[in-house]
């Protein structure tokens, strides 16, 4: 009886000890789709922890799906099911609770659009005007963002009004945004969708685990083997805005059972579109990927991609050109040659990236990994260059009417009988007028017969001197980055994540001989020094180095470095510590970190005109280095709710060095820097409510962000020094201030909703920035905008005496929209209407200059600063779009869909999407009092497009 009575106890101790020792945590939600709010039944909800999978469910027939006796820790989850993208949701279970991820929404294969670098490639073109990249948003599971990700590209809408380089982009944990420019090289990987396709976003000042971010928001794309989704899948799209043909074709393995898992890509774009002729894509994409797991522990990957490719490109044109052919898409840089299309700009690039990847999760509290990332190869873009000939570009200002003829008797414009000429060669569209005169070119060439000599008096070549040639303007990086990060739960209320990372970049900036055009070598010798000192041999060589070894100057072939060559030398390191407290619903997170940069300008040519000879500046050799340490902080709260109600906040300050673009006054000739850099300063603000439970999502948010202290240096022909100037601003501050809302609902209507947009912002400038000019052929200054304020910058004012405010450019400030979604059966119909408004021009710094606005007499006039200093603020614009899709499974295996999305349906071909001032000015000839500006150049978005994409999965 006694050993009875001691077996009995023991088995009910041990049961207790056992019971005792079971997890209590665990993680609950529903899957709904987007579009409607409908729950998805049988979606696969897989929970891994690091490298180990640890279970997978399937939703009920409510979408809702349960999982328990979790540990406390760090937890991954994919949600996935037929006909929806996968989501990837990352979370924590503490205190043994059960986490309640309330709604998780999937979005439908077919309504995804592809977006890519190729949306934003008019704008991709460096001397172009307007360089600057518009921010691509990639968070599906935001309501906001979702809309405005691919419907406001059209337009080039920013979010918030910031630039490109606000918006951190990461592949596999390292940062990639340019070392040059800070922007965010989305054309690296674009064409390669289906590969970079798993992304973690966060927005606005959200600290993520992957890095501190911008005030814009962080992106990581994954690009492992992985996490791209498995089998086969296949496409077909074709468009009329922006190529005819995309193929693309990509594979996955999964994770094998030995641990392996593989995927490959490979895509090309091709063709030209229908509204801007010479545009054109030669483009393609290679994509590999391959990792190995080693148990729960150890994970080690590899990838190469490269996007290799020619892309023609589009100029910005005025609106006299515009009219004069009567379209709004008129590119200049083509023309015939042999009868067939040829462009002038284009960009040539191949940029493979190579990535090795060691993840390392020794438990469900902690995951570190470690990347190394490495860019090479070439970037370039073409253009035509000349010595002692005319300027070849059809929309050249003395080509046009308006240089023979103007009303006003001031301009000196009055050969009425040429403007006539002109005029009705434009209007006829005579080739030989409207575009570039290949076969001209080619004849000049070909009749220019000359003999170079040495100093010594005999001859060292002699032949077909062109005086036209197409020259290609390279930017080829060598960028090494190491990259670590870590996530660390030591107790269950709170969490430590952080890294670090290193940056070794190398570009070099040069230019070589494209083609020849029919002659037999060019010279490479500056023709501007040429034209002031035309005694002085060695000031006119681009080599100095070259000429008095040899005693001429160098001859130049197809594949040879002229005119400039020089490395930016850039080193960068970074260090991010971030910490989470969770307590019940409310969550705190507190961020900092630290930079240090520095970067210094190597040349490779000494240059005849800064030789460094005689204590003068000098063009060869390194440039002092340039050191900066910088910092920053964010706070972010949150409080979630029962019921889907979030209240969050976040608030952040930072400093970012000077980009090396912006650090040089001419970096093409001198080590000469910009004085008195310093890193621009960010605070930053905002509150957001979001709400997401049963078919309804929202969020409302308020933004304030403050930047100060930014730099900006140009090159242009100045007329009123009758000279090519080098034009730097530095303390050029901004405010960014407005709200945000996109929400969607259900109608009574059953699989029918109406979704909604609105971004309501005012980007202004708040200082008149420091100015400094100096002459590209001398080392003087330039009197009177050495160090001294552009007065005209922040505002200018009226006739009347009021203050006109200037608005940061390049985005409309109001952009709202409004639509009905439906679906059912993995059809889909969404139609909207959109309105944008408050888009303003991109200014030039010398019209808002007292130089400028007091003219050649140098008296200044109310009525001439009103004219040169007034800001152009581009009409509204109205759009109209339907999109149209449809996903069919043959034997639950295999999936074929289709996704038609046409755009701008009312055909209106008059919105303007961007452009900028020209930086040229008119002397008065008859008072000689005043300056007159010259006519800015617009871009416009094309009429009435589409976009049809067919997919076929196995």
């Amino acid at each position: 009886m006694t050993k009875k009575v001691f077996s009995v106890l023991f088995v009910l101790l041990t049961t207790l000890s056992l019971l005792a020792q079971t997890p209590t945590g665990g993680v609950k939600g529903t899957v709904v789709n987007r579009a409607d709010g409908a729950p998805v039944e049988d979606a696969t909800v897989i929970l891994s922890s690091g490298a180990s999978e640890l279970t997978r469910v399937h939703t009920d027939a409510n979408g809702n799906f349960t999982i328990m006796e979790l540990e406390d820790g760090i937890y991954d989850m994919t949600v996935e099911a037929e006909g929806f993208l996968q989501n990837n949701v990352n979370f924590t279970v503490t205190e043994g609770y059960v986490r309640n991820l309330f709604t998780l929404s999937l979005v439908q294969e077919g309504r995804v659009q592809d977006v890519d670098a190729s949306s934003f490639a008019e704008f991709d073109v460096d001397d172009a005007g307007y360089s600057d990249n518009p921010t691509i948003l990639y968070n599906q599971n935001d309501v906001f963002n979702n809309q405005v990700g691919y419907n406001f590209s059209s337009i080039r809408f920013k979010v918030r009004g910031y630039a490109s380089d606000a918006q951190d982009v990461y592949l596999a944990g390292i940062k990639m945004n340019d070392a040059m420019t800070g922007y965010s090289p989305y054309s690296l990987w674009s064409g390669l969708n289906e590969a970079t396709r798993t992304k973690y976003t966060v927005n606005g000042l959200e600290v993520s685990d992957y890095g501190f971010g911008g005030y814009n928001g962080l992106t990581n794309i994954s690009g492992m083997s992985g996490d791209v989704r498995k089998g086969w899948r296949g496409s077909i799209l074709t468009n009329s805005a922006l190529y005819r043909l995309r193929l693309m074709m990509t594979y996955s393995s999964g994770v094998l059972d030995n641990g392996w898992s593989y995927a490959f890509s490979a895509s090309a774009r091709l063709g030209g579109n229908d509204w801007v002729r010479g545009v054109y894509y030669r483009s393609f994409g290679y994509y590999a990927s391959v990792e190995k797991r080693f148990g729960d522990t150890h994970k080690i990957g590899a990838m190469l991609l490269a996007t290799p490719g020619t892309r023609g490109a589009q100029n910005a044109s005025t609106q006299e050109v515009y009219d004069l052919v009567g379209s709004n898409t008129y590119n200049s840089n083509w023309g015939y040659q042999n009868g067939k299309v040829r462009n002038a700009r284009n960009r040539i690039t191949h940029e493979p990236i190579a990535v090795l990847k060691y993840d390392y999760t020794p438990s469900a509290r902690f995951k570190g990994s470690a990347t190394m990332l490495y860019r090479f190869g070439k970037n370039g873009y073409t253009a035509l260059d000349w010595y002692d000939a005319q300027d070849p570009r059809p929309d050249y200002y003395r080509n046009l009417p308006s240089y023979y003829y103007m009303d006003l008797d001031d301009y000196g414009r009055a050969n009425y009988g040429k403007a006539l000429w002109a005029a009705d060669s434009w209007s006829r569209l005579n080739p030989d007028v409207v575009h570039i005169n290949w076969d001209r070119l080619y004849d000049i060439n070909r009749n220019n017969h000359y003999s170079l000599k040495s100093i010594y008096g005999n001859t060292v070549k002699s032949g077909y001197r062109s005086k036209y040639v197409l020259e290609e303007r390279r930017t080829d990086q060598r960028d090494f980055n190491l990259g670590l990060n870590a996530k660390w739960m030591p107790s269950s209320e709170f969490t430590v994540a952080g890294g670090a990372s290193v940056k070794i970049n190398r570009t070099e900036n040069y230019k070589i001989i494209n083609d020849l055009l029919g002659g037999d070598y060019y010279i490479n010798v500056d023709q501007f020094a040429e034209r002031d000192y035309p005694s002085n041999a060695e000031i006119i060589q681009n080599d100095l180095d070259f000429y008095r070894a040899n005693g001429y100057p160098q001859f130049l072939y197809v594949g040879d470095k002229y005119g400039y060559d020089y490395y930016a030398q850039i080193r960068k390191a970074d260090a991010w510590v971030s910490g989470r407290a969770a307590l019940g619903g409310l969550e705190a997170v507190l961020a900092l970190k630290l930079g240090y940069s520095t970067f210094w300008r190597d040349g490779l040519y000494r240059k005849g005109l800064f030789s460094g000879e005689d204590g003068g500046e000098t063009s060869y050799g390194k440039s002092e280095r340039q050191q900066f340490l910088t910092w920053g902080t964010k706070l972010n709260l949150t409080y979630t709710m029962m019921g889907g109600h979030r209240v969050y906040g976040a608030i952040g300050y930072m400093t970012e060095a000077p980009t090396f673009n912006q650090s040089f006054m001419s970096p093409r000739t001198r080590n000469t820097v910009v004085p008195d850099l310093e890193p621009s300063r960010t605070f930053s603000a905002d509150v957001n409510y979001s709400y997401v439970n049963n078919g309804y999502s929202a969020r409302l948010t308020g933004f304030f962000t403050a930047i100060d202290n930014q730099s900006k240096v140009t090159s242009f022909y100045d007329d009123s020094q009758s000279s090519f100037t080098n034009f730097a601003m530095t303390g050029i501050n901004e405010w960014h201030y407005g709200l945000e809302f996109g929400g969607k609902a259900p109608l009574p209507i059953q699989n029918l909703s109406v979704e909604g947009v609105l971004s309501l912002g005012r980007y202004i400038y708040t200082s008149n920035p420091t100015m400094y000019q100096t002459y590209d052929n001398s080392a003087e200054k330039i009197e009177g905008t050495w160090g001294v304020k552009i007065p005209y910058w922040m505002s200018h004012p009226t006739e009347d005496g009021k203050s006109v405010q200037h608005y940061v450019p390049g985005t409309p400030q109001l952009a709202t929209s409004l639509g009905l979604s439906w679906s059912r059966n993995y059809w889909f119909i969404d139609a909207d209407v959109e309105y944008f408004a408050n888009s303003y021009l991109d200014m030039n710094p010398l019209y808002r200059t007292d130089l400028a606005t007091a003219g050649p007499d140098g008296i200044v006039t109310a009525s001439e600063i009103e004219y040169m200093c007034a800001q152009e603020k581009f009409d509204p614009a109205f759009l109209l779009n339907l999109s149209i899709g449809k996903s069919w499974y043959i034997r639950y295996r295999y999936q074929l869909g289709f996704s038609l999305n046409a755009r701008n349906l009312l055909n209106n071909t008059n919105i303007k999407t961007g452009g900028y001032e020209q930086a040229r000015l008119v002397k008065s000839t008859t008072l000689n009092e005043r300056y007159y500006r010259f006519d800015p150049k617009y871009f416009y978005m094309p009429g009435a497009n589409y976009m049809l994409n067919i997919y076929f999965r196995f």
